[in-house]
C-alpha cells in the first residue's frame, strides 16, 4: 500500500521536465542579474579565504582576540559590500580605537572589561563585568571611546592635510562625526556617561536633540536608543531622593566643572574637523565624481 502510495504521488514526467526547464531558468536569471555578477567573485574569495585562514580562525577562537578579529572581519566584509573594502576597513579601524578608548578607562580605573565586539550597522561594544562604582568612574569610560576616537579622527584630516587623499579626508570626517555623535548628552550614548558627572539635566536637550535626529533620519536603531534612554532615565529620576542616588552621583563641584570643560573642548573640537572636512568634500564632490 506504501509504495502504491508513493506511485500516485510521484509526479509524471512531464511535470519533472517542466519544474527542471523552470528550475533552470530561474537560475540563468539569477546568474544574469547584475547582484549575481557583483556577489559572485566576492562569494568566491571568501570561500578561499576560508580555506586559508581556517587553522589561524581555529587558533583565534581559542584565544581572548578570537570574537573580536572573527566580529570584525565580518563587519568589514559586509561594509565592503557598499563603500569598497578600503574605506569599510578604515572605518572599521576608527570604531575599533574608539572601543579601546572605552575599554582602556575601564582598565585603569580598575574594572574587569571584555574585548570589543562588532555588529554591522550597530558599531561595537565591551562588556564591563563591575558596574562603575560611582559617577566619577562611568564619566571617566564614557570619555575614553571619544576622545581617543576623536583623536584618531583628527590625526586622518591631519594625514589628508599633510598630502594623504581624500581617502583620509572622508575617513576624517566620519570619525568626527561618529564620535560627535555619541557626545550627544543622553543615556546609552558617551555622552550620556558624562553627563552623569556634569548634571543629569543635561539629557533633557540630549533626549530633544536624539528625538529630532531619530524623526529626521527615520533610524530605527535612534528609535531604540530613544525608548531605552527614556527608560533608564525614568529609573534614575524615581531614586532622586535615595542615599543610593546620593552616593553615586554626588561629586565636588570642581571636578563637574572639570569635567564640563572638557566636554565643551570635544564638542568644539570634533564640531570644527568636522565642519573643515564637511566644506572640503563639498567643494571637492564634483572632481570626486568625474
Amino acid at each position: 500500500m506504501e509504495k502504491q502510495a508513493i506511485e500516485q504521488v510521484e509526479p509524471s514526467g512531464e511535470v519533472n521536465e517542466e519544474i527542471n526547464q523552470g528550475s533552470e531558468s530561474f537560475w540563468i536569471r539569477i546568474k544574469r542579474s547584475r547582484t549575481y555578477k557583483y556577489l559572485a567573485p566576492l562569494l568566491a574569495l571568501l570561500a578561499l579565504a576560508g580555506k586559508v585562514l581556517k587553522p589561524l580562525l581555529v587558533v583565534l577562537k581559542l584565544s581572548k582576540l578570537g570574537g573580536t578579529f572573527i566580529s570584525m572581519l565580518i563587519t568589514v566584509v559586509v561594509y565592503a559590500l557598499f563603500w569598497g573594502w578600503k574605506f569599510a576597513l578604515g572605518f572599521v579601524l576608527l570604531i575599533l580605537v574608539h572601543e579601546n578608548g572605552h575599554m582602556l578607562a575601564a582598565r585603569r580605573a580598575g574594572l574587569p572589561v571584555s574585548n570589543p565586539v562588532f555588529i554591522p550597522f550597530v558599531g561595537a561594544f565591551i562588556n564591563l563585568k563591575e558596574m562603575p562604582r560611582d559617577a566619577r568612574q562611568e564619566a571617566a569610560i564614557g570619555l575614553g571611546g571619544p576622545l581617543l576616537g576623536g583623536l584618531a579622527s583628527l590625526a586622518c584630516l591631519g594625514i589628508f592635510a599633510l598630502g594623504g587623499g581624500t581617502y583620509w579626508l572622508a575617513l576624517g570626517y566620519t570619525g568626527c562625526f561618529l564620535n560627535l555623535f555619541n557626545l550627544v548628552p543622553f543615556s546609552f550614548l558617551d555622552g550620556g556617561r558624562i553627563a552623569t558627572a556634569i548634571s543629569l539635566w543635561l539629557w533633557l536637550p540630549g533626549a530633544f536633540l536624539l528625538g529630532v535626529l531619530a524623526f529626521k533620519l527615520g533610524n530605527l536603531l535612534l528609535v531604540v536608543i530613544l525608548l531605552l534612554g527614556l527608560w533608564e532615565a525614568w529609573g534614575v529620576f524615581k531614586k532622586r531622593n535615595s542615599p543610593e542616588f546620593t552616593a553615586y552621583y554626588g561629586l565636588p563641584g570642581a571636578f563637574r566643572l572639570r569635567m564640563g570643560l572638557v566636554y565643551l573642548t570635544m564638542l568644539t573640537v570634533l564640531g570644527l574637523g568636522m565642519s573643515y572636512a564637511h566644506e572640503l568634500l563639498v567643494h571637492l564632490q564634483p572632481q570626486l565624481v568625474k
